[in-house]
């Protein structure tokens, strides 16, 4: 036994040792250097703006109601957080990765504010990515709103969209090119079409590719980890481009109670939907899958909701579109995040929700019916509907 112990221990030993050399014989070619805007203010960053200045205290604007949620939420427990400057800056012969926005100086080191910058905030979290060969050069002014979890749609509404807003209050004349994925789905395509000023245009590049612009036009994160509280006008922004768009007006005629199923995707499904769409149709809900809809029927459907229920899930960006809905959200595990709780305090929504008891944000779990009743009739004071006909 205490040889095979030693033997473990050396193996150990050797595996750390190969490591130690092989990540220093690979540091030249990684990016593995960090740099924050207002750092590298001079030479590396150049007419750094700052928008909305940094807030020690911002409240969240909770009310009695919400003191159940903020006791067992993950953050901002005692109802409000912090909020760094929001800015723009420039990045002069700045190299891109396409695949998560991220923004290098030309010395190749990484703008923190570039990443969600919790992911991002010291040199040994930054991903394991490889500086180009020899990159492609792009003549011009560009600007991105990439975000390393842009294909997922809450990220997209909430964590890329509202930067165009502050790339739109910096740069309101001058032209703006966004470079964005070239492999974007319909949906996203339509949504940033939607709120784009005149002078904004797009060009599309691969996913996973390197390019060097002689001038990248970059905006922070409004938004923070587990938190879309953001400033008034962001919202705004996007809801009166779109409604717009789209002929809807701004006065929200609420005739949906809305759920949202999550059947087809991967995790945080309802093992006994059945039963909870069955107690839902009760009380006038009718189940949509929105990967079935386009995003103009996304946004009419939540521009007509009343009361919405779903699993905590991406699809809860599309609130945005809402007016003073109520909300259920059912949360798979007992440490719910805030998120979806954060963005309906922006928008003037009233929060409800079920904490589960799953292993992992990610599960799949089972819902409890009766709880689920409970709220519909005692705290959202819904009543059922007469059989086949509307609430």
């Amino acid at each position: 036994m205490k040889n095979t112990l030693i033997k473990l221990q050396k193996g150990v030993s050797n595996w750390a040792s190969l490591q130690l050399h092989y990540n220093k014989w690979l540091s030249p070619f990684r990016v593995d250097r960090c740099i924050s805007a207002a750092q590298g203010t001079g030479e590396q960053i150049h007419n750094l703006r700052v928008l909305t200045p940094a807030q020690a205290v911002v409240p969240l604007g909770v009310d009695d109601h919400d003191r159940g949620f903020l006791q067992v939420g993950k953050y901002f427990n005692n109802g409000s957080y912090s909020r760094p400057d929001l800015f723009v800056c420039e990045v002069p012969q700045a190299y891109y990765y396409n695949g998560t926005g991220m923004v290098c100086t030309k010395d190749f080191e990484a703008v923190i504010e570039s990443q969600m910058k919790y992911r991002l905030e010291l040199p040994r979290s930054l991903p394991a990515l490889f500086k180009p060969w020899r990159p492609r050069r792009l003549a011009g002014t560009y600007a991105t709103i990439q975000n390393c979890f842009w294909y997922e749609w809450w990220h997209w509404l909430v964590d890329s969209l509202p930067r165009v807003y502050s790339l739109y209050l910096a740069y309101p004349v001058e032209k703006v090119v966004l470079l964005v994925p070239d492999d974007m789905g319909p949906q996203h395509v339509d949504s940033l079409a939607s709120v784009l000023p005149p002078n904004f245009s797009t060009r599309g590049l691969p996913r996973r590719s390197w390019v060097q612009v002689d001038r990248m036009l970059l905006p922070s994160y409004v938004s923070d980890r587990g938190n879309g509280h953001l400033p008034k006008g962001y919202y705004d922004f996007i809801r009166k481009n779109t409604f717009s768009k789209f002929g809807l007006p701004g006065k929200h005629i609420q005739t949906e109670r809305i759920y949202v199923s999550r059947r087809h995707t991967k995790r945080r499904r309802i093992t006994n939907e059945p039963a909870l769409i069955s107690l839902l149709e009760r009380y006038g809900f009718r189940t949509i899958t929105p990967e079935n809809l386009s995003f103009r029927e996304q946004v009419e459907l939540f521009h007509r909701a009343e009361v919405i229920v779903a699993p905590h899930g991406s699809n809860w960006g599309n609130i945005i579109f809402s007016g003073a809905v109520k909300i259920l959200v059912l949360y798979p595990d007992a440490v719910p995040e805030t998120h979806i709780f954060t963005v309906a305090k922006a928008l003037g929504q009233k929060h409800f929700f079920l904490a589960g008891n799953a292993p992992h944000v990610n599960s799949d779990f089972s819902v409890d019916v009766a709880a689920v009743e409970r709220i519909l009739t005692l705290e959202m004071e819904l009543t059922p509907v007469p059989s086949g006909g509307k609430h």
